[in-house]
């Protein structure tokens, strides 16, 4: 049998010592930029991968607050391509892989808690006339300390035919009254939308409808491209398998992953240098703050 030889493979990006125990390195304090010279045989970086682990003292840690101490993780290719709170990306790679990062929440007997393999995609085809670093902002977390990073790439040798992902924020305050409001009257125009993905600060609940983001619509001159309610944009998102918290009084995935949506456009993605696309959403909470992320496939 013929072997193949464009096999995903991945690179550390962090400083520990190695050889050694330690699966990081510190993360107390910002990592500023670091430049990423590509290796022997990396042709195409398909991801940047980032894991957090940190100490637990006094309670129990939830997974939203060990992801709140990396904010933002930025990726530049020139300029940043990739720009928001880990917690954002925990959520994208989520809908975009169709698998939910490892995780293990603790407890002050169990004196660690972690996340493994957020995966963020890049789709990048190395090029020598551009400068590549990436950097982190540390966030003190509530009843952590010691927090350790750990910063992969993930290439191939061989590149295949895709455009680059640009991911990154636009943040959003909701008006001083409720009802249709437009986010912005053109989306960035890069190449084709890939999938859009949506924070919304509050969400429909068993208690109350009315959220931050309520509908979704996008619009060109002409015609509407799509419209959604808040229950649609979560099918891709919400059906993940789920595990009690550490104090056993919630869903992990469920509180992680409650306040985001995302529309799938990987199959037929939107093209935004040919249409100006608006993206108008229906906010039913005033005063509120959204994050919205168009997943969009640059060429190169």
């Amino acid at each position: 049998m013929e072997a193949r030889i464009n096999l995903p493979k991945s690179r550390i990006l962090t400083q520990q010592a190695i050889p050694g125990a330690n699966q990081g390195e510190a993360f107390t304090a910002n990592i500023n930029t670091r430049i990423i010279a590509p290796g022997a045989g990396e042709a195409y970086w398909e991801s940047i991968q980032v894991s957090l682990k940190s100490t637990v003292s006094v309670a129990s840690v939830a997974l939203e607050t060990l992801l709140g101490t990396c904010n933002p993780f930025t990726f530049v290719a020139n300029d940043p391509r990739i720009t928001g709170p880990l917690r954002d990306y925990y959520a994208l790679s989520t809908a975009f892989y169709k698998s939910r990062p490892n995780f293990f929440e603790g407890t002050l007997a169990e004196a660690v808690c972690s996340v493994h393999g957020i995966r963020i995609p890049l789709w990048l085809k190395i090029k020598p006339s551009e400068v590549y670093s990436w950097f982190a902002t540390f966030s003190a977390g509530t009843n952590l300390s010691l927090g350790v990073i750990d910063v992969d790439i993930r290439y191939y040798n061989a590149a295949p035919n895709t455009g680059r992902i640009d991911a990154r924020q636009i943040p959003f305050t909701t008006p001083a009254a409720a009802g249709i409001v437009q986010v912005t009257p053109k989306l960035p125009k890069l190449g084709k939308m890939r999938g859009l993905l949506t924070f919304a600060n509050t969400v429909p609940d068993l208690n109350a409808d009315a959220g931050t983001v309520n509908r979704l619509f996008l619009d060109t001159p002409t015609q509407r491209i799509l419209s959604a309610d808040w229950a649609d944009m979560r099918t891709d998102i919400s059906s993940y398998e789920d595990f009690i918290r550490a104090d056993t009084s919630t869903m992990v995935s469920r509180d992680v992953l409650q306040n985001y949506a995302y529309i799938d456009l990987a199959e037929e993605g939107i093209d935004l240098v040919a249409n100006d696309v608006a993206l108008t959403i229906d906010a039913e909470k005033v005063s509120d703050t959204a994050r919205f992320y168009p997943i969009i496939e640059v060429p190169q």
